[in-house]
Order: C-alpha cells, then structure tokens, then sequence
C-alpha cells in the first residue's frame, strides 16, 4: 500500500524501532461504514486483523459496521455481508453492528427505546455472529437537561431519566453532585441488550467529554469513545496534546480515541493516545466532509503492524 506522505511511514517504522510506550495497548477500534461493493477494502480489513492477532501481545481488533445508519434491510445484503465480515472473525477480529438513539443528528429529542432495541434485534436476526452494538450519539446529557442550561428539564420525559434526582435542587438547578444512571434512557437500552444478548459487548460513542456532571456513563457500556476530533485539535494547544485529556480517569472500564484528518503523524497519534491513558485507538487521513468513516486510510496496513507492535 503506497503513502501519500513519506514522512509519515518514516515517522512510524522509526518509533517501531525504538519501543513502545510504557502505556498498554489494548487494540483497534475501526469504523468501516464502507459500502458491501468496496471488496478490496474488506479484503484488506480482513487480511490486517493477523498483525494484531499474531503478535506477541495479542490485541482487540474490532470492526464497527453500518448498513444504512443502521442494520441491514435486504436479505441480499445480509447474504453479501456475511462474505465480508466472516473473514475478519476467521483471522480473530470482532464486529460490531451500529445503531444510533437520536432522532436527528442536531436534535436533543430520543428514538424511542423500542426503534432502538427492534436495530438491535435486526443486527442479531440478520448476523449470528455478531459480536457486538456501537451506539452512537451516546449522550446522556438529554436525559436531563437541552444542550445549554444548568437547570433539569428533562426534554425526554421523566420516564427516560434516571431515578435518582439528587443532581439538581429543589429548583432543579444542577447541584454539581454527580448523575447516578439508573433509569435513565441509556441505562435503561444498555440494560436490556445486557439482559437479552449477554455475549454482546457495548461500545458507547460519545464522540468527547460528557457534561461534568455526567462522567459515570462511562461505567454503563465496555468501552466510551470519548474523543472523536482531527489530528490538529488533538494536538492543541501549540503541540501539548492538552485536548486529548481524558475527562474520567479513574475508571477500570476502557476507552477509545478516534483522530481523523491526520495525514502527517500516525505514530504520534498512537502514541500520544496511548500515554493519555486510551486504550483503544485508530487514525485516518480521511476528513470529515468526505465520509469519514467510509474507507481506511493508504497507511492502514502499517497502523495495524505499528499497534501490534505495542506492548
């Protein structure tokens, strides 16, 4: 595979050579909202989960995929993906079917739980194997108040907030007391797939920090994506790394750092991922008008050798 930059492969077999950090790499986390006629893409998805399998220090390599936001509908395309995503899971990755819970991207207002959990069923139905469900737009935050404010509004209705109120006063101002999730939208969609399809895991897309009182929904699902910018944000201010701070850094749970618009530095994405205490990570050069998510990046094969390379 050729690169656009011969900087960037320099850059990445150089800190091969050199070690890993001291940090532990658990593995990748690969959206591939890539089209079923995309064969050479899959082909190569498939073929580049042996590096993270075969090494030394075995690694996560998990594949989120996306029918049309969301399952599947066709049983032809049911039939074509399983020929996709069955070679991935022979050479030990994982996939991972999207659902997404609100109702626009720019709105505050929930899918109803029962859209949700029918996606869920659908993924299951249509792919046996699957592994497990990325929710996306993970974002608590409306189960209690709009984007703005300090007050509890709940926009989605009490039914779709957690039971314990403790965070707000009297008044419903915000009290500065962290939300206990129970009973809100999320804890409820994250504990019924629990309930339904234990072997599923959970991997919830914040895309950033929650709001501050909101930092125990990353305890509710096995990984948080919580982060999701370019490679330039990442690295503010003025190359400290300082945006790539993780918001929870006391749980046992993992988490994922998505850095895209990156076409200089896939070493140093990794590697500054890894010391800010990320557990699973991936880079492209791919922007974000230009479907993001909808191919990999002409440096993927030496991403995946160089996080194999990780201890």
């Amino acid at each position: 595979m050729k690169f656009k930059n011969a900087a960037l492969l320099c850059s990445a077999i150089a800190c091969l050579a050199t070690g890993a950090p001291k940090a532990h790499a658990k593995g990748m986390i690969i959206p591939a909202y890539i089209p079923l006629t995309d064969v050479s893409t899959w082909n190569i998805i498939a073929t580049d989960a042996t590096y993270l399998q075969s090494s030394a220090n075995y690694k996560d390599y998990w594949v989120t995929v996306n029918g049309n936001n969301g399952p599947y509908t066709t049983s032809a395309d049911w039939t074509t993906a399983a020929t996709r995503f069955n070679p991935i899971r022979a050479n030990g990755g994982k996939i991972f079917g999207y659902v997404h819970t609100l109702t626009t991207t720019t709105g505050s207002t929930f899918r109803t739980l029962a859209s949700v959990k029918a996606d869920i069923t659908a993924w299951v139905t249509g792919y046996p194997n699957i592994d497990g469900i990325w929710i996306d737009e993970y974002y608590p935050r409306y189960e209690i108040a709009p984007a703005t404010g300090s007050v509890a509004t709940y926009p989605n209705g009490t039914a779709l907030a957690p039971y314990d109120h403790g965070f707000a006063d009297a008044s419903n101002n915000f009290n500065g007391v962290q939300v206990d999730p129970p009973g809100g939208y999320y804890s409820q969609l994250t504990g019924w797939l629990r309930s339904t399809y234990p072997k599923l895991r959970i991997i919830g897309n914040a895309g950033g920090w929650f709001y501050s009182n909101q930092v125990n929904y990353t305890d509710i699902v096995d990984v948080t994506c919580s982060f999701e910018q370019t490679l330039a944000y990442a690295a503010a201010p003025s190359n400290t790394w300082t945006n790539l701070n993780r918001q929870n850094v006391t749980t046992t749970k993992k988490q994922l750092a998505l850095i895209h618009t990156n076409s200089t530095d896939l070493a140093g994405a990794i590697d500054q991922a890894i010391s800010h205490g990320y557990t699973h990570f991936y880079t492209t050069d791919r922007i974000l008008t230009n479907n993001i998510w909808g191919g990999i990046p002409p440096y993927f094969t030496t991403e995946c050798q160089y996080i194999a390379g990780h201890s």
